[in-house]
């Protein structure tokens, strides 16, 4: 791997509630990168980010997941954060060292109380944040409801 300037380094946390695509969407952004050849699956229990033992036999992210990728002459250090209130410690430590958030919503749960709860840690932090509308493939999806 090359070196990169600190200009060129971006680092940045994947948040939000349970079960709302950060996984995937980590899983998506190291693809388009080239840095994996296929992506994994929750329900196989093959994706990057969860390979303890116990996030693969519950199907949920239980530690954050640093990973990297490059992109457009930038190393990009993302941290895949779980979403679920038990495990709040590992987020708030992931909002602790990064640039910016991705901050995931499920489009048809729209905003959940874990939403909410990491919302109000990265607006007290005053972190920069990208929205994503993420799940809008399942069904009951109204995304003019957002």
């Amino acid at each position: 791997m090359p070196e990169f300037e600190a200009s060129k380094i971006r680092n940045f946390a994947i948040v939000g509630h349970g079960s709302s695509g950060k996984t995937i969407l980590a899983e998506s952004m190291l693809a388009c990168s080239g840095e994996i050849n296929r992506l994994g699956t929750i329900v196989d229990g093959n994706t990057v980010s969860d390979y303890h033992e116990d996030e693969q036999q519950h199907q949920i992210s239980i530690h954050t997941t640093p990973m990297f990728a490059e992109w457009n002459s930038c190393k990009l250090n993302i941290l895949d954060a779980p979403g679920y209130a038990d495990f709040i410690g590992e987020t708030l430590s992931a909002l602790r060292v990064t640039d910016f958030v991705v901050l995931t919503v499920h489009g048809a749960h729209g905003i959940e109380l874990g939403t909410e709860q990491t919302w109000d840690r990265i607006a007290e932090n005053g972190i920069p944040t990208i929205a994503v509308i993420n799940v809008l493939d399942s069904e009951n999806v109204k995304f003019d409801r957002f």
